[in-house]
């Protein structure tokens, strides 16, 4: 694929509003790209649109419909960061599968109608770069993240497919998958059973977690040199490379703790 430079590149980022998502859009812009920042909260969307001199769209994800409207209003892309997502904590048999139907039509769905609407333009044009923003959690089981890690280990293994799928139509795609970032997800996580109980300790943990700009960092380094999966934080960098050399019954045990 041809290197996409920043200036003046169209980069559309969903979950644009805060977090790692607005990071993101902060750092395109002062590389002079032109952002298009994407929330289903239209007014955090435009608060980050005017920090990085952009435009803002209000979008469920999670309505194939709406996307395909927004890819029609928006028109040419030359980047889509895929970033919107919620998280479901608990034990699996204490949450419902209505948490699941949610979580799982914006971290996986969401995913897959950017990827299929806005990707359509990019291999027809032969020209663009996607990177899907999964999780740690995505290779690093947890008996309390059931939902959250099915998720976006899928979406770990839709972006690995459609890398070698659209590599022919030179379409870079990413995938991103952060350690624990201070983005506040779980105050908008829905928390089931024992969970609940420990939502002052997930509160201080986020505290001293990473800034949501290690993780747009990793993001622009993905499209700048063409990676295929980054592991953004020391903790899931060293996680990842423990979990494909321990053995099965280990993994098991992390897993449980």
């Amino acid at each position: 694929m041809t290197r996409i430079d920043p200036r003046g590149a169209v980069v559309v980022i969903t979950g644009a509003g805060r977090g790692i998502g607005a990071a993101t859009a902060l750092r395109y812009a002062s590389l002079g790209a032109s952002v298009v920042a994407v929330d289903i909260d239209e007014s955090a969307a435009k608060d980050t649109a005017t920090a990085c001199r952009g435009s803002a769209f209000h979008c469920d994800v999670a309505d194939p419909a709406a996307v395909a409207e927004l890819a029609d209003h928006i028109g040419p892309v030359d980047i889509l960061v895929n970033n919107a997502g919620v998280g479901v904590g608990g034990p699996f048999l204490e949450t419902t599968l209505d948490d699941w139907a949610w979580l799982r039509s914006i971290n996986l769905d969401g995913v897959v109608n950017c990827c299929h609407i806005f990707g359509a333009g990019m291999v027809a044009r032969r020209h663009g770069h996607v990177v899907n923003i999964a999780s740690g959690a995505g290779y690093l089981p947890n008996r309390r993240m059931a939902t959250y890690c099915a998720s976006k280990s899928a979406v770990i293994m839709l972006s690995r497919c459609l890398r070698a799928d659209w590599a022919a139509h030179r379409v870079g795609v990413s995938v991103i998958c952060p350690g624990v970032i201070n983005t506040g997800i779980h105050t908008r996580s829905r928390l089931r059973g024992s969970a609940i109980a420990e939502q002052d300790w997930i509160g201080k943990a986020f505290g001293y977690s990473h800034d949501p700009d290690v993780v747009a960092k990793s993001v622009v380094a993905a499209v700048a040199h063409n990676r295929g999966l980054v592991s953004s934080g020391f903790e899931v960098r060293l996680a990842y490379q423990m979990m494909r050399a321990l053995p099965g019954p280990v993994v098991d045990l992390v897993a449980r703790v």
